[in-house]
């Protein structure tokens, strides 16, 4: 079977501009060398350090637990394939950060149950806005999204197409970054993977 792709993307670097979709950053469209792959990187402004007065995301979020003992595994693996990536450069591996992970589960999961795929969620929240009503306070946040459909390794798949993209790429590499979260959710044979990439005040 085909395996579909759509890798989505960084909030921190911007790229050139290829289409204009209403309501949404600037896209561009990235291929690889895959059976079917499509890539759509949404991109917008550097996410420095900004007040927003944003309430609670409830319970809910902040008791969400991994949707299986396979998913919790998965993310796991996400966090250590991306810090041996930035070993490989010299760089210092990023600190799992439990309240950064709720966050992106939450987004994973809302992508899924919702069946939207973007930074945006529907309430017109960004990544930044997610973490900062969560309690957390950073000069800069990043985040990384991939959809996988029918693939055997949605991992090794997020990875590489994450380094083989250069706005994606840069988040992972970015010295700046510290702290590391990631959320999978999983609805069918799709599997919907946010990673996010903290500087912490």
């Amino acid at each position: 079977m085909p395996v579909f792709v759509y890798s989505g993307g960084n909030q921190y670097m911007h790229i050139s501009q290829e289409h204009q979709a209403p309501h949404f950053p600037v896209f561009k469209k990235w291929g690889w060398p895959l059976a079917l792959t499509l890539g759509l990187s949404l991109v917008a402004a550097p996410s420095w350090s900004q007040t927003l007065h944003t309430p609670s995301m409830g319970t809910s979020t902040s008791t969400l637990i991994a949707q299986s003992s396979t998913i919790a595994q998965m993310e796991a693996e996400v966090v250590q394939q991306i810090n041996q990536k930035r070993q490989s450069h010299g760089l210092p591996p990023l600190q799992l950060n439990p309240k950064l992970s709720l966050v992106a589960r939450s987004h994973s999961q809302q992508m899924a149950r919702h069946n939207f795929y973007s930074h945006i969620d529907p309430q017109g929240w960004n990544h930044r806005r997610r973490v900062e009503a969560f309690g957390l306070q950073a000069y800069l946040i990043g985040e990384n999204l991939m959809k996988c459909i029918q693939s055997s390794d949605p991992v090794g798949l997020s990875v590489q197409s994450w380094m083989n993209s250069p706005a994606h790429r840069k988040n992972i590499l970015l010295s700046e970054m510290q702290e590391t979260g990631v959320g999978i959710w999983r609805k069918g044979q799709t599997y919907y993977v946010t990673q996010i990439y903290m500087e912490p005040k």
